[in-house]
């Protein structure tokens, strides 16, 4: 089976519905490939960081689009819930709390448009089971090409 990312996101991409409404939220809306991109790139500016596939990362706070990008993210690299890790995003924009330095928002996804992540080809046994349980609502929602509002 493929990966919980590509199944969520690169798929709805791929079959058509890149311009479609993923996400909106009081900043306004996000398509489906605008998402990917943003994801693509933070996820790859979180693994420049440390953040390795298993590594715990606690999202505190986040909101909206902020949240649905980080959990996004965090499943493109294989990173998995906690609510007690070395590494947090927390704030409005979110920032990277890391155990020798914090990081925002802005230069994360910069560092990350070298080489944006890739979705796995797939989860590690066990993987997509305990991202549902955390982030289901968001999973599920954009897996079947609907979109997510948060409101104002």
């Amino acid at each position: 089976m493929t990966s919980l990312a590509f199944r969520t996101l690169d798929h709805q991409v791929v079959t058509g519905s890149a311009d479609d409404i993923a996400v909106s939220d009081a900043r306004g809306t996000m398509s489906y490939a605008q998402l990917l991109h943003e994801s693509a790139c933070i996820g790859a500016g979180l693994h420049h960081m440390g953040i390795e596939p298993g590594t715990f990362l606690t999202l505190d706070g986040l909101v909206g689009r902020d949240l649905v990008v980080s959990v996004l993210a965090m499943a493109r690299i294989g990173a998995l819930p906690s609510d007690a890790a070395d590494f947090r995003l927390a704030g409005s924009p979110p920032v990277l709390h890391a155990p020798d330095t914090e990081v925002v928002w802005d230069l994360l996804d910069r560092a990350g448009r070298t080489e944006p992540a890739t979705a796995p080809e797939r989860d590690p046994d066990g993987y997509d089971e305990v991202m549902l349980a955390a982030y289901g609502e968001i999973f599920t929602t954009l897996a079947a090409g609907g979109s997510l509002t948060f409101a104002p």
